[in-house]
């Protein structure tokens, strides 16, 4: 009988980045299950180009140093010179955490069920077959809860004719149906002629396919001024917007965002579990987000729980805040200064009743 040193369940981006950093020309045994693996989907991971994310700088698909917002009639253009936001396509990622990774084998199957044996583990695979491994690592997407409010979103990538300014990025544009919930466009130029279109909402109820994708082509068509583009791409998603409390212990241990790295407010996962990663190793413990992030996160969720009309404090916000402020804030690397000028561009009175909901709740 076999007894591997680690096996991954799901082979995500967390699970890859685990087994290329931490085991990638070691002697143990490493064996990832997934059912999926093959899968050829090919999503963005975005972030902000922190210290630690410069290891990875020679993965990015592309630099933007200038990102912007819309509402109505606004515009707030942000620039940076030294925090640029860059996006990381799956598939990269993938290639590059595989590479020289020759001590892992895989399962391209579901895990029915797993049993601690003391010495190690017992998992059991949807055919009946066992593997058995001293640690774990699962990535396995939480299941999300239908009454909270998730941040859910589809998009295409589109080559078209037409030339595209290439050098921004439209990170938020509520110019769109809201309805319901707080709506917006997120468009990505990878070059003058393709770029990513996504239409995100965040609530509690997911809306059908067919609701993203009509809204989409009402928003290349009225506001990108596109005609005639062809679709050669599409990604889809729903992160949960509220905290993932999987608890982790000896040798089992839960990672990206069954393990906590999701920043609630914003969906972003990526950076932040490379971060711990890279810099406090394997400690089922460790935090992803500061205390006070977390805190400042469950107040605007509860906020948007329970307000219309929210896309304006976006605003608001992006309004207070340069690009490096802005950057910073995204990241959870912000200074007191810029967490100050964030709470002062939410409206007084319902910022400090969505504070006392987190601390009823």
């Amino acid at each position: 009988m076999k007894i591997y040193d680690v096996a991954f369940i799901g082979m995500g981006a967390s699970a890859l980045a685990t087994a290329k950093l931490n085991y990638e020309g070691t002697s143990h045994s490493l064996i990832g299950i997934d059912k999926e693996y093959y899968n050829k989907r090919n999503n963005f991971f975005a972030f902000w180009m922190t210290d630690w994310m410069e290891n990875f700088s020679n993965l990015a698909q592309k630099k933007w140093f200038n990102w912007e917002f819309y509402l109505a009639n606004e515009c707030i253009l942000h620039e940076t010179k030294d925090l640029p936001y860059c996006t990381i396509r799956f598939q990269d990622w993938k290639k590059y955490c595989l590479d020289n990774l020759e001590n892992l084998s895989i399962k391209t199957l579901n895990v029915q069920s797993i049993s601690n044996l003391e010495k190690y583990f017992e998992i059991e695979l949807e055919n009946g077959e066992r593997v058995f491994a001293k640690k774990i690592y699962d990535s396995r997407t939480p299941k999300l809860e239908e009454n909270k409010v998730k941040q859910h979103f589809f998009g295409y990538l589109i080559d078209t004719k037409q030339v595209i300014d290439n050098k921004k990025v439209t990170l938020m544009d509520f110019r769109v149906d809201q309805n319901v919930g707080l709506h917006f466009m997120y468009c990505l130029p990878i070059s003058e002629n393709k770029v990513l279109v996504e239409s995100t909402v965040f609530s509690s109820e997911i809306q059908a396919d067919s609701w993203y994708k009509d809204q989409i082509k009402k928003y290349i068509e009225t506001k990108l001024k596109m005609s005639e583009y062809t679709i050669v791409d599409e990604e889809k998603g729903a992160l949960p917007m509220y905290d993932i409390r999987n608890k982790s212990y000896k040798n089992y241990i839960n990672i990206g965002s069954r393990g906590g790295a999701t920043k609630i407010s914003t969906g972003y996962a990526f950076s932040f579990f490379l971060k711990n990663l890279l810099r406090q190793n394997d400690d089922s413990e460790k935090k992803h987000h500061s205390y006070f992030d977390q805190w400042m996160d469950k107040v605007f969720v509860n906020y948007l729980k329970n307000n219309n009309g929210t896309e304006k404090t976006f605003i608001n916000m992006a309004n207070s805040l340069n690009g490096n402020e802005f950057a910073s804030f995204m990241m959870g690397i912000s200074g007191t200064t810029t967490k100050l000028k964030v709470i002062m561009s939410m409206p007084k009175y319902k910022f400090i009743k969505s504070a006392l909901g987190t601390i009823i709740n």
